[in-house]
């Protein structure tokens, strides 16, 4: 059923469904198979060596889409100059703690100025 050239075929294949069709097999059969012999795996990362391919020749184009795809690709989708997120809410717990003690401190002056 699976012919001597199987796995190269399978791990290029673009439809699974109509392989199985051509292996004359069920696609869970085909599936459960790959699984166990883990062409699954070497078929994602093929197509994913395809895609950033494909991305690097369009940014190579300069084409900012495809730059921003890669960018989300690679790990790093915020944009250049912007702080991390942990940095900002940082910060903002910083001037939400500053905001409560001068709260505080003008609390406690009123009751000193009352007295």
């Amino acid at each position: 059923m699976i012919p001597s050239d199987g796995k190269e075929q399978y791990v290029k294949a673009y439809s699974h469904r109509k392989l199985a069709k051509a292996w004359d097999m069920n696609l869970s059969s085909l599936q459960e198979y790959a699984q166990k012999n883990a062409w699954d795996v070497e078929h994602k990362l093929y197509w994913q060596d395809v895609a950033l391919e494909a991305l690097k020749m369009k940014v190579e184009e300069q084409e900012v889409s495809a730059i921003k795809e890669l960018l989300k690709a690679t790990g790093i989708s915020r944009p250049v100059g912007r702080p991390p997120k942990a940095e900002v809410q940082r910060h903002i717990a910083i001037e939400a703690r500053i905001a409560k003690e001068f709260e505080d401190d003008i609390n406690r002056l009123r009751l000193v100025a009352n007295d």
